[in-house]
C-alpha cells in the first residue's frame, strides 16, 4: 500500500459482510507528492511540539459541516435525521463517548463536529443543501464536476457529500490535508451513512474511517511492517504494526517487528475490520489530528469561525430558517440548440420555484430543476424567486448563460502520430486540472517514427485525477464511406495487481453539454506488458489497437473528442497514431499486410462464399471479422494461433444481404481493413 498520497477511497461490498480477496480501500490523492510530504512535515512539526505542551490538546476543537446531498430522487435522498444520527456517530466515535459503540480502549481524540447554522453568507441554515442530479451516480473522472454544483469554503467548513453509488464498489473516500481548497472534503454513499433509514444495519464508520483521513490519519496497516514502528507504515507508533488489512473481527497479529509484539489493532476505525468491530482511535492518532489542526486546518476551528458558523453553543436557532434563493448548471456555455439543466440548490426546504429565462425556451418555469432550450446567440440572465409560503427570497443571476455558434468541424480523416515533436501537437490541448504529471510527448516508445504521447501514472500520486487529450473540433459528416471508425494504439502496465489507471474516450456533440463514453478499459483489459514498478517502456509487442465504430455518429457535425486518463498509481500509458475515418486511405491496395504475413481475398464482388488465403512466415495470433456497412459484426473468428505456412479462412456470404461490408484482419495488435461486395 502506497503511503504518499492524499485521497483515500473505502470500497466494500453492499452488504454486511467482508470478502479478503476485495481490497476495500485504495489511497486516492488530489495533490501532488511535494504537497503531501510539506504537510508530513507540518504534522510531524506539531506533534513534535505536542510532546512538550499538552495544552494545544486539552479542550475540544469543534468543525463546522456541511452535508451536500446529490440525489435523483431515490433513497439517495437521505432524511435529516439520517445525517443527524451519522453527526452523532462522528462525536462518539472521536469523542469516546461513555456508553456508546465509540467507548473502547482508545483516547477522546477532542474533535467534534456540529452542522453549520449559518451559510457563507452568514444566512440561516440547517446544514443540508440538496442537488438534485444525475451526478448522484458517481463516476471517478467526474469528481471535478461535484465540486462544481455545491462548494462551501473548505477553510470554514468541512464539505461532505452523499451520493447513490461509486464506481468500483467505493463507500467514500477523503481528501488529505493539504490538498487543493476544491478538491477537499469527503464522499459517502448514502447507505453507509449513519445509523437509520437507508443506511439501517451498519454502524456508520465509514465517515468516521474518512475523517480520520481529513484529519490527516493514515491506515493502521499502510505500508505493512515496515521497520521502525513509529516512521513507516502509518507515522504512528502506538499503532501495531499490521502486514495487510483486517477484513473480519479475528484477532490475528500479522507483524512481529514491535516490541511488545502486540496484535493487530482490529478496533482501530483505520483499519478494514466491520463497524461492529471499530471502537478506538489511538493517542498517536490524536496527535495527527491535532497538528493537522493546529498547522494546516487552522482556521476551521477558531472561535471565529464557530461564530460565523453558528456553532450550537452560541448560536440561537430562530423558529424559522428564511429560504435562500440559489441555484447552479454545469453548462453555462453553450452550443445554440442546445439544452442547459438547472439544479435548485437553495437552502430551507423552499416549496414554490418561479424561473424566468429570458432568451431561453421556456422562458419561465415552476418546476424545480428546470431544463431550458436556447436558440439564439448572446449572454442571458437566469432569475429564481423561491418560497415556501413563510418567506420569499429572489436570486438573479446576470449574464450567466452563454450561447455560441457551434461551428463546423475538421474534415475527416483525421491523423496524429505525435511525430512532429510539437507539444501540445497542433490543434490539440491537455487538460491538466492538478497541474503536475499529466500527458506528454514521449520519445522513449513509439509505433511509428520518434514519439508517441505518455502519461506516468507511477509518479502521478494524484490519484483519481483527470488528464485530457482533446483533439480539434471534427465534421463526422464529412466521412466519406460507409464505415465510420476511430483507431489508435496504446500500450500500459501496472505497478501492483491491486491498482489499475482507466482509459477512456469520450465523445460530445453539443459543445461539451454532455458526453458519451464510446471506448473504456481499466484492470486486465487495459493491461499490454507486465506488471513492475519501474517505469514501463513497451517494446513492439507490448502494444494494442483500440478500434472503435462511429457509425451512430455519422452525421454529427462538430464532435469534441477527448481521451482520457484516470489515475491510480498504475505505470506509464502511451497512445500513438491516432486515427478518425473511413480507413480508405489506411488500406494497402496490394495483397502485402506485413513482413511475416502475406494474404489474398477472393473472389471480390462474392457470392456464397469469400476466401482468405494467409501465408505466414511465422507462427502468429490472427483474428478476422465481417462488418456491415452499418458498423454490426455479422462474422466474427475469433483470435486463433496459426503456424507458419499457407492458411485459408472461409466466410460463408450466402445468407447476406447484397451490399458493402468491411473484412477486418488483425494480428498482433495490427489492423488491415479491406472492402467487400456481396452480390447475388
Amino acid at each position: 500500500m502506497k503511503n504518499t498520497v492524499f485521497f483515500l477511497l473505502l470500497f466494500v461490498f453492499m452488504n454486511l459482510s467482508y470478502a479478503q480477496d476485495i481490497r476495500p480501500c485504495y489511497f486516492d490523492q488530489f495533490i501532488n507528492e511535494d504537497s503531501l510530504e510539506e504537510a508530513e512535515r507540518q504534522i510531524q512539526e506539531g506533534i513534535n511540539k505536542f510532546q512538550s505542551d499538552q495544552r494545544n490538546t486539552d479542550s475540544a476543537k469543534v468543525i463546522p459541516v456541511v452535508v451536500h446531498v446529490i440525489h435523483n430522487g431515490g433513497s439517495e435522498n437521505i432524511s435529516e435525521a439520517q445525517i443527524q444520527s451519522q453527526i452523532q456517530i462522528l462525536n462518539e466515535d472521536f469523542g469516546k463517548f461513555e456508553n456508546t459503540n465509540g467507548d473502547g480502549n482508545g483516547v477522546d481524540t477532542n474533535v467534534r463536529f456540529f452542522l453549520a447554522n449559518l451559510n457563507p453568507d452568514g444566512k440561516c441554515t440547517n446544514g443540508i443543501v440538496r442537488v438534485r442530479s444525475s451526478l448522484t451516480n458517481h463516476q471517478s473522472y467526474q469528481r471535478p464536476l461535484l465540486k462544481e454544483l455545491s462548494f462551501w469554503d473548505n477553510s470554514r467548513y468541512l464539505n461532505i457529500y452523499i451520493v447513490k453509488s461509486i464506481n468500483g464498489n467505493v463507500a467514500g473516500y477523503a481528501s488529505f490535508p493539504g490538498g487543493p481548497p476544491d478538491e477537499d472534503g469527503v464522499v459517502v454513499q448514502h447507505n453507509y451513512f449513519g445509523n437509520i433509514g437507508s443506511a439501517n444495519g451498519f454502524f456508520g464508520r465509514t465517515l468516521t474511517h474518512e475523517v480520520g483521513h481529513w484529519l490527516g490519519v493514515y491506515h493502521t496497516f499502510n505500508n505493512s511492517c515496515g521497520i521502525d514502528v513509529c516512521y513507516d507504515g502509518d507515522n504512528v507508533c502506538d499503532t501495531p504494526p499490521a502486514f495487510e488489512p483486517n477484513y473480519s473481527c479475528v484477532t490475528l497479529n500479522t507483524c512481529s517487528n514491535d516490541i511488545p509484539d502486540l496484535n493487530d489493532q482490529k478496533e482501530n476505525y483505520m483499519d478494514y475490520t466491520p463497524g461492529a468491530c471499530k471502537n478506538m482511535f489511538t493517542e498517536g492518532q490524536k496527535m495527527r489530528m491535532q497538528s493537522t489542526l493546529n498547522f494546516i486546518r487552522t482556521e476551521i476551528w477558531t472561535d471565529e469561525n464557530l461564530i460565523n458558523t453558528g456553532y450550537d453553543s452560541i448560536y440561537i436557532t430562530p423558529d424559522i430558517c428564511p429560504v435562500i434563493a440559489d441555484f447552479v448548471t454545469l453548462t453555462k456555455d453553450v452550443c445554440i440548440g442546445n439544452s442547459v439543466n438547472f439544479s435548485d440548490i437553495s437552502l430551507n426546504d423552499g416549496t414554490i420555484w418561479q424561473w424566468q429565462f429570458p432568451g431561453g425556451t421556456p422562458s419561465s418555469s415552476n418546476e424545480q430543476n428546470p431544463l431550458v432550450n436556447y436558440e439564439s446567440i448572446g449572454s442571458y440572465d437566469v432569475i429564481l424567486i423561491i418560497s415556501n409560503t413563510i418567506t420569499t427570497d429572489t436570486l438573479i443571476k446576470e449574464n450567466y448563460i452563454n450561447v455560441s455558434a457551434p461551428g463546423v468541424g475538421d474534415n475527416l480523416p483525421y491523423n496524429e502520430n505525435f511525430d512532429s515533436g510539437l507539444y501540445p501537437p497542433i490543434d490539440i490541448s491537455i487538460n491538466n486540472p492538478d497541474g503536475t504529471i499529466t500527458w506528454q510527448l514521449d520519445s522513449l516508445a513509439f509505433t511509428s517514427s520518434n514519439y508517441s504521447m505518455s502519461i506516468n501514472n507511477l509518479e502521478n500520486t494524484n490519484y483519481g485525477t483527470v488528464d485530457e487529450i482533446v483533439l480539434p473540433k471534427l465534421d463526422f459528416s464529412s466521412n466519406t464511406g460507409n464505415l465510420l471508425f476511430m483507431s489508435f494504439k496504446w500500450a500500459y502496465a501496472r505497478s501492483d495487481p491491486s491498482y489499475s489507471d482507466e482509459l477512456l474516450v469520450l465523445l460530445s456533440f453539443n459543445c461539451g453539454n454532455s458526453y458519451t463514453q464510446v471506448f473504456y478499459r481499466s484492470g486486465s483489459g487495459l493491461v499490454t506488458g507486465p506488471t513492475q514498478t519501474t517505469p514501463f517502456i513497451p517494446d513492439s509487442t507490448q502494444w494494442k489497437d483500440a478500434f472503435i465504430i462511429l457509425n451512430n455518429f455519422k452525421t454529427e457535425s462538430f464532435v469534441e473528442v477527448k481521451i482520457v486518463n484516470v489515475t491510480d498509481g498504475g505505470n506509464k500509458l502511451y497512445i500513438d497514431d491516432l486515427y478518425i475515418g473511413n480507413g480508405d486511405d489506411l488500406v494497402a491496395m496490394e495483397n502485402v499486410f506485413t513482413d511475416n504475413l502475406r494474404y489474398a481475398i477472393y473472389p471480390n464482388p462474392v457470392l456464397d462464399q469469400l476466401n482468405l488465403e494467409l501465408i505466414l512466415e511465422e507462427s502468429q495470433m490472427i483474428s478476422t471479422k465481417l462488418i456491415n456497412a452499418l458498423g454490426k459484426v455479422v462474422v466474427n473468428n475469433y483470435p486463433q494461433n496459426f503456424v507458419t505456412g499457407k492458411h485459408l479462412i472461409t466466410f460463408s456470404t450466402s445468407k447476406l444481404p447484397q451490399g458493402l461490408y468491411f473484412l477486418i484482419l488483425e494480428t498482433e495488435g495490427n489492423y488491415n481493413i479491406r472492402k467487400v461486395v456481396v452480390q447475388h
